[in-house]
């Protein structure tokens, strides 16, 4: 839990940071640059990260079907 001090500080860094963004322009980026920086940062994490397999029973898999079913039945 926090304290309403510590919540009404993140709302004001949110504000700031939602502020902040705004203003940015969007970056138009090539998508070759975009897949070598994911390539890097792959590369940055240990064989253990990449080897574990962090859904083993395939759930998010089985819900991503489930929900592509329920809405076929809708069509």
């Amino acid at each position: 839990m926090i304290s309403p001090q510590q919540w009404q500080d993140r709302k004001k860094q949110w504000e700031f940071f939602n502020r902040w963004k705004a203003e940015q322009p969007p970056s138009e980026r090539d998508p070759a640059d975009i897949l070598a920086d994911m390539g890097a940062i792959l590369d940055w994490l240990p064989a253990e990260a990449l080897a574990e397999d962090p859904d083993p029973a395939k759930c998010g898999i089985q819900k991503l079907r489930s929900a592509f079913d329920f809405l076929n039945r809708r069509l």
